[in-house]
C-alpha cells in the first residue's frame, strides 16, 4: 500500500507542486466538482468582497487544495525523517508548551491543507489522540489509520468509542486533536454562526472543554505564498485561555480566524453549508 501512495506522489513536495499546478489548470478549465463547490462556499464566506477578489481566491484555493492532496499522499508514503523536513517553521510554539496541562490539552484544527501531515507533526511533540471519519474502502482505511499512528498518536473512528477515548486521554493529562469544521452526524451538533450562516456545527470540543476544563489551542498548517514553504501556526493567546462559556459559536469564530490567516489554504470543497438552520436544499445544486 505504501508503494501505491509513493507511485501517486513520486516527486518531492516542491516538484510535486509543479505537477499539481498543471492539474489545477485542467480542473478550472473543466469546472470540476471541487471548483463548483469551492466557488459556492467562497461566495458565501466572502460575500462582502468584490467579484474580482472572490474569483482570484477561488483559483488560488483550488491550487492549494490540489497541493494539499499531494501533501497527504506524500505523508502516507515517506519516512518520518523526510516528513520532518517538509515543515519550514513553527510559529507560537510557546502556546503549546506553556498551557496548563493538569487536564490535558485540546488542539482545535480545521481542514487547512493536509490534516494527515499536521497530525504527523503534532505527534513529534507528544502522543496525540484523535478521531477520524473512516474511509469506505476497508484496506485503505486500515492503512491510513496505521500510518496516522506510526509516530505515536492514537486514532479512533468518529463514534461513541472514539469520543470516549478523547475524554479518557484528557483525564490522563494528554493531548487530543480534532478538525472541527465539517458537518457532524445527526444529534451530534448545534446550529451556530459560521461566516454569517447558521450551520450545523459539532459541539464535541466545547463539551470536552466543559467536562474536563482542558485548555484549547488552535493549530493549522499554512503556506507562504511567496516561497511555497509550509509552516505550523498555533493560535493567539486568547485562544487557549480558560473560557467559562466556550461554546460552538466561540469555536467557529476560532476556525474562521484560522481560515482568514490565508484563505487559499483552506479546503473549500467540503459542503460545509449544506445543513443550515434555515434550510436551503438548492445551495449545492
Amino acid at each position: 500500500m505504501r508503494l501505491f501512495f509513493y507511485l501517486l506522489s513520486p516527486f518531492s513536495l516542491r516538484l510535486g507542486y509543479v505537477f499539481c499546478d498543471f492539474i489545477t489548470l485542467v480542473a478550472l478549465a473543466l469546472n470540476t466538482k471541487i471548483v463548483k463547490i469551492s466557488k459556492i462556499n467562497i461566495n458565501i464566506a466572502y460575500s462582502s468582497k468584490n467579484k474580482e477578489y472572490r474569483e482570484s481566491l477561488l483559483k488560488r484555493s483550488i491550487k492549494q487544495s490540489i497541493r494539499s492532496y499531494y501533501e497527504t499522499l506524500f505523508c502516507l508514503s515517506r519516512s518520518q525523517k523526510i516528513l520532518n523536513k517538509s515543515i519550514f517553521k513553527v510559529e507560537n510554539r510557546f502556546l503549546y508548551s506553556q498551557t496548563n496541562r493538569d487536564f490535558g490539552l485540546i488542539l482545535l484544527s480545521a481542514h487547512n491543507r493536509s490534516v494527515d501531515l499536521l497530525l504527523n507533526q503534532l505527534t513529534i511533540q507528544e502522543d496525540v489522540t484523535a478521531i477520524f471519519k473512516p474511509i469506505k474502502i476497508k484496506a485503505l482505511n486500515e492503512y491510513v489509520r496505521k500510518n496516522r499512528q506510526k509516530s505515536g498518536s492514537s486514532v479512533f473512528e468518529t463514534n461513541f468509542t472514539g469520543v470516549k477515548e478523547l475524554f479518557s486521554a484528557l483525564k490522563r493529562g494528554e493531548a487530543v486533536a480534532m478538525a472541527a469544521d465539517q458537518v457532524p452526524a445527526k444529534n451530534m451538533g448545534v446550529y451556530e454562526n459560521f461566516f454569517g450562516r447558521k450551520v450545523y456545527t459539532t459541539n464535541l470540543i466545547p463539551s470536552l472543554h466543559s467536562k474536563t476544563k482542558a485548555p484549547i489551542v488552535s493549530v493549522a498548517i499554512h503556506s507562504d505564498s511567496h516561497t511555497n514553504q509550509l509552516y505550523i501556526r498555533y493560535g493567539s493567546k486568547s485562544a487557549y485561555k480558560e473560557k467559562s462559556q466556550y461554546n460552538a459559536k466561540t469555536m467557529n469564530k476560532e476556525i474562521e480566524n484560522i481560515i482568514n490567516i490565508n484563505p487559499e489554504d483552506y479546503n473549500w470543497e467540503y459542503k460545509r453549508f449544506k445543513k443550515q438552520e434555515v434550510e436551503d436544499r438548492s445551495i449545492y445544486k
